[in-house]
């Protein structure tokens, strides 16, 4: 496995958050995904194919996913029911994640099919932080893939408008320049997006990083991007597919260097991403239900850059 090799999209933003030595240090770094593929008891999966995204996700209880290897050679092995929409051949990328444990990693690859089961060589791979993720988990059951089902609906409908403003977790889908396609986590209190239905625009607040910029980076240099919100209750969820861009707001007097930094607030402004939405649907059954975990908080950015290590 190479380092990660930025386009000049994730360069952009880099500079402007004076992050290009904590990036380049990053490009290299692995951590243990091979062990956070075991334990996640849900995983994102997306492609491009013809110019579109597409999204699928794995969940239940762990192990989801088989995982060998460590360092620069990483395998992952799905089940077979991934290949509906995921056939082999294509190159296929994704999030493995267990919010309960604030535990998640990024991976890519080509998917290929042996002894009967699909298998991915980790030609991307690497660990994020702990912060920002609402501690749930998957209700136990069979393993399940999803969605079962596409609705398009109209970006003011009173269920997209609600599912915008209880929102706590989504899913950031982005893709390079290239097509090669990423699933990253985004995470905040209730309403942490902001929308306007009337005008069908749409904007967060992106919070301090680990200072890559990977998905921003995408955003950057394509204009595109997918949100998937999920709705814990009942395993639903909104898929937006908008135009935007991502402003950055925070620029810092010394070269960034660290990936990890304890701010004095939870959810330090990074930048702001604003768009506009293009389509809305129902993607049914993406996932199973979650559960809050009681007696767990959300890791923020108050917390010690200990506590906030992968």
């Amino acid at each position: 496995m190479e380092p990660y090799r930025y386009h000049e999209g994730q360069r952009a933003i880099q500079r402007e958050a004076n992050s290009v030595a904590c990036a380049d240090k990053l490009s290299a770094w692995v951590g243990p995904v091979a062990d956070f593929a075991r334990l996640a008891d849900l995983v994102v999966l997306t492609r491009v194919k013809d110019g579109e995204q597409g999204v699928g996700a794995l969940s239940g209880s762990a192990p989801l996913v088989g995982a060998r290897g460590d360092g620069p050679e990483i395998e992952l092995v799905f089940p077979s029911c991934i290949t509906a929409l995921f056939p082999a051949g294509e190159r296929l990328s994704g999030i493995v994640i267990n919010p309960s444990l604030a535990r998640r990693s990024r991976f890519g690859g080509v998917l290929r099919e042996e002894d009967g089961a699909p298998r991915l060589d980790c030609g991307i791979a690497f660990t994020n932080c702990r912060k920002y993720m609402t501690p749930t988990a998957s209700v136990p059951a069979a393993p399940h893939f999803g969605p079962t089902a596409e609705e398009p609906l109209p970006p003011d409908h009173p269920w997209v408008v609600r599912m915008i403003e209880q929102s706590e977790t989504v899913f950031l889908l982005s893709a390079s320049p290239d097509g090669l396609a990423d699933a990253s986590h985004r995470g905040g209190p209730p309403g942490f997006l902001h929308y306007d239905p009337a005008g069908a625009t749409l904007g967060w607040t992106e919070y301090l990083g680990d200072g890559m910029f990977v998905s921003a980076g995408h955003i950057r240099a394509t204009g595109r991007f997918s949100l998937v919100v999920l709705d814990f209750a009942t395993g639903d969820a909104l898929r937006l597919d908008a135009e935007g861009d991502y402003t950055n707001i925070r620029t810092d007097r010394r070269e960034r260097v660290d990936a990890l930094i304890q701010a004095g607030e939870p959810f330090p402004v990074q930048g702001r991403m604003s768009a506009r939405v293009q389509r809305a649907a129902r993607l049914a059954a993406f996932c199973l239900p979650r559960a809050r975990v009681e007696g767990r908080q959300r890791i923020t950015s108050v917390e010690s850059t200990r506590e906030q290590h992968p």
